[in-house]
C-alpha cells in the first residue's frame, strides 16, 4: 500500500553571508517547522544557505527543483515547498515568484507561506454539477496579494542597496576607503565621530617595493628594468586565497593565486594607481579626485607624475583643490622638430628673436643655418642666415675654449663618494635580497629537477621542464641585477673619469649625441640657459659654475668669424 504521508520542504535563505552569525536562518527555520507541523507535514529537508535573491538564475533554486524531482521519482509524497515568505524566494518582483510558483506546481509541489498569503487555487465553474473545468476558469484568489508581496521584496531590496550603497558612495567622496586595498597598502579602521570608518595606510610587509617601483621609473628607468629589478630582490604579485563556492553552506579554500613575477605590464597599472599618492579618482567620486582622509601616500605626488610621465598627472592647485590630468606635459606642447645629423646645432638661438635655429639645404643657396620665426604671417625679424662651416666652427671653437675649474673633478668625486656612503645602506639591503632570492630560486629549481627524475608522465615532465626554464631565466636575470647594484668606489673613479673626458672634449661629446634632445640635455651641464649665436661669437654666453672660458678666447677671438649684419 502507498504511503499517504505527505512531505514538504523547508528553504530557509539570508542574503549575504554575514547574516549567517545573526542566527536569522536558524529563525526561519523553526518558522518552517511550526508550519509544516500545524499542516501536519513530515520533513524531507531543510535547506539552510545565504544567497541574494537579486538574482534570477539561482544555482540554489535549481538545486531545490532537481531535490523534489528525485524524491519524487523515487515515490515520496512531498508535496509542499515551505518559505517564511514571498519576498525570501525572490526579490526581482512577481514575474520572477510567478515562473518559481508554476515551475513547482508542474510537479504537483505547492507553495506555503508562513504569512498565510498563498491562497490554493479555485475554479470559477466548480459550483455547476459535472465539475466543468478550463485554463482560465482557474485561478488563485491571493494573486493580487502575492503580487503585493512580491513587489514590496523587490522594492526592499531596492531601498536596502540605496541606504548600503548610498553611504559607501558618500564615504569615499569624503576620502575614506570602503573596498580592498591596492597591494602595497592596507585598510585601518577609526572612529571619527563616534562611527567605525575605513582609511589606507601603508602595508609595512609591502610597501618598500612600491616606493622602489616609483623611485626608479621617476629617476628615468624603463618599465622592463624596473620590473627585473624588483622581481630580483623577491617581489611577487600579492597571494590570494581561491575559494570553490559551489557548496555554497561550505565554501572552501582550494588553493592560491598570484605570487608571480612582476612584468612591466602589471607595473603599468600599478603607477597609474593614483591612491600611492594620497588621491582618489574614480567613477564613485564622478572620476573627480579626493584627497584620501589621513593618508598622503607613499610617495609624493611630484614622483608619481615623474614615475608615470605625462599619462595620468596630478596637479596641486593653490586654492588646495586637486586635479587629474591626462596626456599632460606641464612644459606645455613640445613642437616636434626634424632631427637632421646633417645639422646638430639647430638647438643654438636666433640671435634677434631667441628661436632654435633651423638648418637647410636650399636650391641655389649655401648650406646654412637660419631663424624661420613668423608672426601672424610675415618674418618677425630680418631674414637670418650663415653658411653651416661658419657657424659650426664657431661654436665648436668656443666649446673646445671651455675649462671647469680647478679642484672640480676632485670636489665630484668626494661629493659622489658622499652620497654612496648614503646609499650604502640601502645597495647593501638590495644585494642581500637579491642574494637571497637568487638562493630561493635556485632551491625551487632543484626541486624541479628532482620531481623531473620521478615523473613518468610526459605531460608532467613537460610541464616541469617549462617550470625549470623559467626559474633559470629568473635567476640569470636576478644575477644581473646584483651585478648593476653593487656599486663601489671603483665604479664611482671610473665614473669619474669619464665626466672628465665629457669636460675635456665637450664639442666631440655634444657632436656625437645621438639626437637633438639629448644635445640640449647635455648642453645644459654646460650653459645655465642656451646661448644664442652671438653670445657664442662674443664669449657672452651665461655659463654654469662648473666652467669658465678660457683666457685664450678672451684675448684672440680672431678664430671667429664676425657676426653677421
Amino acid at each position: 500500500m502507498k504511503d499517504a504521508t505527505e512531505y514538504c520542504v523547508i528553504d530557509c535563505r539570508v542574503s549575504d553571508p554575514s547574516q549567517l552569525e545573526g542566527g536569522s536562518l536558524d529563525d526561519q527555520e523553526i518558522i518552517g517547522r511550526l508550519e509544516a507541523q500545524k499542516l501536519g507535514l513530515k520533513i524531507s529537508k531543510v535547506f539552510k544557505k545565504p544567497h541574494s535573491a537579486t538574482t534570477s538564475e539561482r544555482d540554489d533554486i535549481e538545486e531545490i527543483l532537481s531535490y523534489i524531482k528525485g524524491e519524487r521519482a523515487k515515490g515520496v509524497n512531498l508535496t509542499k515547498y515551505i518559505a517564511k515568505s514571498i519576498d525570501r524566494m525572490t526579490r526581482m518582483g512577481y514575474p520572477a515568484f510567478l515562473d518559481f510558483k508554476n515551475e513547482l506546481e508542474h510537479i504537483g509541489v505547492a507553495i506555503v507561506d508562513a504569512q498565510g498569503i498563498i491562497q490554493p487555487k479555485r475554479n470559477t465553474l466548480g459550483h455547476f454539477p459535472g465539475n466543468f473545468e478550463y485554463k482560465w476558469s482557474v485561478h488563485s484568489p491571493s494573486e493580487a496579494g502575492e503580487m503585493l508581496e512580491a513587489y514590496k521584496g523587490k522594492a526592499e531590496v531596492r531601498d536596502i542597496l540605496t541606504r548600503m550603497v548610498g553611504a559607501e558612495i558618500k564615504l569615499v567622496q569624503d576620502g575614506y576607503a570602503v573596498r580592498r586595498a591596492p597591494d602595497g597598502l592596507k585598510n585601518k579602521r577609526v572612529m571619527v565621530d563616534g562611527k567605525k570608518k575605513v582609511i589606507r595606510e601603508a602595508n609595512p610587509e609591502r610597501v618598500d617595493y612600491f616606493i622602489k617601483m616609483f623611485e626608479l621609473l621617476a629617476d628615468g628607468a624603463d618599465y622592463p628594468e624596473v620590473a627585473d629589478r624588483l622581481n630580483a630582490v623577491g617581489f611577487k604579485t600579492q597571494v590570494y586565497d581561491r575559494w570553490d563556492r559551489s557548496d555554497k553552506e561550505n565554501p572552501k579554500v582550494v588553493g592560491k593565486k598570484g605570487g608571480s613575477p612582476l612584468t612591466a605590464k602589471q607595473l603599468q597599472r600599478y603607477i597609474l594607481q593614483t591612491e600611492y599618492a594620497g588621491v582618489s579618482y574614480e567613477k564613485w567620486t564622478k572620476h573627480r579626485p579626493v584627497k584620501m582622509q589621513q593618508f598622503n601616500g607613499i610617495v609624493p605626488i611630484d614622483t608619481f607624475n615623474k614615475a608615470n610621465r605625462g599619462k595620468i598627472y596630478i596637479r596641486m592647485n593653490k586654492d588646495e583643490t586637486v586635479e587629474v590630468l591626462h596626456n599632460y606635459s606641464p612644459w606645455g606642447r613640445v613642437k616636434r622638430l626634424k632631427d637632421n645629423p646633417k645639422y646638430p646645432w639647430k638647438c643654438i638661438l636666433c640671435p634677434s628673436c631667441q628661436s632654435e635655429m633651423l638648418g637647410s639645404s636650399a636650391k641655389g643657396k649655401y648650406d646654412g643655418y637660419h631663424c624661420g620665426a613668423w608672426k601672424s604671417g610675415k618674418r618677425a625679424h630680418k631674414h637670418f642666415r650663415v653658411t653651416k662651416k661658419d657657424f659650426e666652427d664657431s661654436v665648436c671653437a668656443y666649446l673646445d675654449n671651455l675649462k671647469f675649474e680647478e679642484g672640480f673633478m676632485a670636489g665630484l668625486e668626494l661629493h659622489l663618494v658622499e652620497e654612496y656612503r648614503k646609499k650604502e645602506k640601502e645597495i647593501l639591503i638590495d644585494s642581500s635580497l637579491i642574494s637571497r632570492t637568487v638562493s630561493d630560486l635556485k632551491a625551487e629549481l632543484a626541486q624541479k629537477i628532482h620531481a623531473f627524475g620521478l615523473a613518468e608522465s610526459p605531460t608532467m615532465r613537460r610541464h616541469l621542464e617549462a617550470q625549470a626554464e623559467a626559474l633559470e631565466t629568473q635567476i640569470e636575470k636576478a644575477e644581473g641585477e646584483r651585478g648593476r647594484v653593487e656599486l663601489n668606489e671603483r665604479s664611482i673613479r671610473g665614473f669619474r673619469r669619464y665626466v672628465e673626458y665629457v669636460m675635456e672634449h665637450p664639442a666631440e661629446i655634444l657632436t656625437k649625441a645621438d639626437n637633438l634632445q639629448a644635445r640640449r640635455a647635455l648642453m645644459s651641464l654646460f650653459f645655465e640657459e642656451m646661448p644664442t649665436y652671438h653670445d657664442i661669437l662674443n664669449g657672452t654666453a651665461k655659463l654654469t659654475s662648473l666652467f669658465r672660458l678660457s683666457e685664450a678666447f678672451k684675448v684672440d677671438k680672431t678664430q671667429l668669424v664676425s657676426p653677421p649684419e
